[in-house]
C-alpha cells in the first residue's frame, strides 16, 4: 500500500472542473450554491417521504412491529430488558428509539418517529463517506442515492433495529475514512473516536453489522502498518488517533451493556444463545439464502457498484480494499445467516453504495487515459465521470418507482379488509379490559393498537421462539395464571398450529370463556 491513501484522492475542484464539459464547467461559487440546494433538497425529501403516512395501522414488517413495540411499552411500565422482558437483540436499538416514545405518548406514531430520526443520521454518515470518496460531488450522489433507497425508506418507517444499524454504520465508515484523510492532530483524533463510537452502537443495535469491523479494521491495520515503518508524517503522536478510536469503541460497548452485568447470562441467552437455537430450529440452505439476495446483488446499484470497482482498480485507488472486503464479509454473513429475512438485506447496501461512490473519484486520473489509449477509445477521459454518474441515477430513477411502489402497497394496507378487521379486534380486546390488565396474545401489534400490554416475559411469541424451545407450553400456562392476565387472544396461528404449543388452546378454554370469534384460529377469550 502507498504511503498513505491520501495519494489516490480526489483531484482539486478546479481540475474535476476541467475534466467535465463546457456546458457543465461553473465557477466555484455557482457549484458551492449549487451543491449546498442539492443536499438541503434532498435532506428535505428524506425527512418528509420518511413522514409521510407514519402511522398507518399495520404491522409494516408483519410480525416484529408488534413485538418491539410491545417491548417499549413494558419498558415504559418500568419493565427490565433481558430481566423481564424477553428480548433477542443487543439493546441499542430500543434504547435509541425509547426517548422519543416516552416523550411523544407510547403510540405507534411515537415509537416510529423514532426510528425515523434515528434513521436521518444515516444521511449525515453517507454524505461524509460521500465526501472522504469523492469530494463535494460525492456528498451529493451518496445522499441521492441513500433518500431514493427503498429498502432503506421501508426500514426507516418500520419498527425494526435495521435502519438505526445501518445508520450509524454509515456513521461508522464515514467518519473512519475521514480519519484516514486526516489521519493526525485533533481532528484525527475526532474523526477516530467518533468513527469507533459510531462502530460500536451500530453493532449494539443489530449483530448483523458486525462486518462494519472490516474496513475500519484494515484501514487502522493499514496506519498501525505505517506508523510501525516509520513513513514519512508519522511520529509518536500518530498513535494518538488510533488508541482514541479503540478506546471509544471500547468505552460506548461498556456503557451501553453495563447496566445488564448484573443479568448477563440471560442478556447473553437472548442476544446469543436464541440465535443460535433459532438456527438449528429453523435451518435453511446458502441456495435459500443467495435466492432470497438475487434481486440486491442483480441490482442497478449492483451494477453501479462494479464500475466504481473497476474504476478504482484502473486508478489503483487502493481505498476499494477495505470496502470490497466489507461487501464479501457481508455476503458470507447473509449466506449463512439463518432464518435470513428480506430485511436483513439492507446491510448490503452501505458497502454497494461506498463502492458507487468510487466510480465518480478522482475523473481525472491519468491512468484513465492511459487506459482509453491502450482500448484506443478517442473519448474524452470525462465520459467515465459521466458514465459513473449515469449508473447512480439509473439506479436511483429505478428507486424512485420501487418507492412509488412501496407508498401504494402501504396505502392498500391501510384500506384492506384484514387491517379493518385488527382494528376492530383492537377496540373490543380495549373494551374487555382495563389498561393496567395484561393479555397473553401472538398478535402483539393488536394489542398495541388496543393500547393493551402483554407480559414482559411474552412480548415475543415468534414461530422461531416457540420452534427454538424459548416458549414452552408450560410457561403460557403459568403466565396465563398470572391475575393480570384477564384475557388470550389467538390471531396469528401460532399457539394452535405449532405442535410445542398446541395444548395452549385447550387449556384456556378450561379457565376462560369465549369473548368473540373472529374466523378459523382468531379468537378473545377473557376471564
Amino acid at each position: 500500500m502507498s504511503n498513505t491513501l491520501e495519494d489516490t484522492q480526489d483531484a482539486p475542484e478546479s481540475s474535476r472542473a476541467l475534466a467535465l464539459p463546457g456546458y457543465l464547467v461553473l465557477d466555484k461559487k455557482r457549484w458551492l450554491w449549487l451543491l449546498w440546494a442539492a443536499v438541503i433538497g434532498l435532506l428535505v425529501v428524506a425527512m418528509l417521504t420518511r413522514l409521510y403516512h407514519l402511522n398507518q395501522p399495520f404491522d409494516r414488517d408483519g410480525y416484529d412491529e408488534g413485538v418491539y413495540w410491545q417491548s417499549l411499552r413494558a419498558m415504559l411500565a418500568g419493565e427490565s430488558l433481558y430481566h423481564t422482558i424477553f428480548y433477542s437483540q443487543p439493546p441499542m436499538f430500543l434504547f435509541s428509539v425509547f426517548p422519543g416514545f416516552a416523550l411523544f405518548g407510547g403510540t405507534l406514531w411515537s415509537a416510529r418517529f423514532g426510528v425515523v430520526l434515528v434513521s436521518l443520521l444515516g444521511f449525515l454518515g453517507a454524505g461524509l463517506l460521500g465526501k472522504a470518496l469523492a469530494g463535494r460531488l460525492g456528498i451529493v450522489l451518496a445522499l441521492l442515492l441513500l433518500v431514493v433507497d427503498a429498502r432503506y425508506l421501508a426500514e426507516s418507517q418500520t419498527l425494526q433495529g435495521e435502519a438505526p444499524s445501518v445508520a450509524l454504520t454509515f456513521l461508522a465508515v464515514g467518519f473512519a475514512f475521514l480519519w484516514w484523510k486526516q489521519p493526525d492532530g485533533w481532528r484525527g483524533v475526532c474523526w477516530a473516536a467518533l468513527s469507533g463510537i459510531a462502530l460500536a452502537l451500530s453493532i449494539l443495535c443489530k449483530l448483523l453489522c458486525v462486518s462494519t469491523l472490516v474496513p475500519i479494521v484494515l484501514l487502522l491495520a493499514a496506519r498501525i502498518w505505517q506508523i510501525s515503518r516509520k513513513q514519512p508524517g508519522t511520529n509518536r503522536q500518530s498513535w494518538l488517533p488510533v488508541l482514541a478510536g479503540v478506546a471509544a469503541g471500547l468505552v460506548t460497548t461498556l456503557v451501553v451493556v453495563f447496566p445488564f452485568l448484573g443479568t448477563f447470562s440471560s442478556f447473553w441467552s437472548g442476544v446469543i444463545t436464541f440465535h443460535q437455537a433459532a438456527a438449528l430450529a429453523d435451518p435453511g440452505t446458502p441456495q435459500q439464502n443467495f435466492t432470497l439476495m438475487e434481486p440486491v446483488l442483480f441490482s442497478f446499484l449492483a451494477l453501479a457498484a462494479l464500475f466504481g470497482t473497476g474504476a478504482a482498480c484502473v486508478r489503483r485507488d487502493w481505498r476499494v480494499l477495505p470496502i470490497l472486503a466489507w461487501l464479501l464479509i457481508t455476503l458470507g454473513l447473509l449466506i449463512r445467516q439463518y432464518p435470513l429475512f428480506d430485511h436483513h438485506l439492507i446491510i448490503i447496501e452501505p458497502p454497494f453504495i461506498a463502492l458507487a461512490l468510487l466510480g465518480v473519484a478522482n475523473p481525472t486520473s491519468a491512468s484513465y487515459q492511459t487506459l482509453l489509449s491502450r482500448l484506443r477509445l478517442k473519448i474524452p477521459v470525462s465520459s467515465i465521470l459521466l458514465l459513473g454518474i449515469l449508473l447512480i441515477l439509473v439506479a436511483s430513477a429505478v428507486n424512485v418507482s420501487r418507492d412509488l411502489h412501496y407508498y401504494k402497497t402501504g396505502n392498500e394496507s391501510t384500506a384492506s379488509a384484514f387491517t379493518q378487521k385488527t382494528l376492530q379486534v383492537a377496540s373490543d380486546l380495549r373494551q374487555a379490559i382495563t389498561p393496567d390488565e395484561w393479555v397473553i396474545t401472538d398478535g402483539q401489534f393488536i394489542a398495541g393498537l388496543a393500547d393493551r400490554n402483554t407480559p414482559p416475559s411474552l412480548v415475543d411469541t415468534s414461530t422461531v421462539r416457540i420452534t427454538s424451545g424459548y416458549v414452552t407450553l408450560a410457561q403460557l400456562e403459568q403466565a396465563a395464571t398470572d391475575p393480570r392476565v384477564h384475557a388470550v387472544l389467538f390471531f396469528g396461528n401460532r399457539f394452535e398450529v405449532l405442535s410445542q404449543t398446541a395444548g395452549f388452546h385447550a387449556w384456556v378454554a378450561l379457565h376462560f370463556h369465549l369473548l368473540k370469534s373472529y374466523g378459523a384460529g382468531e379468537e378473545l377469550w377473557v376471564r
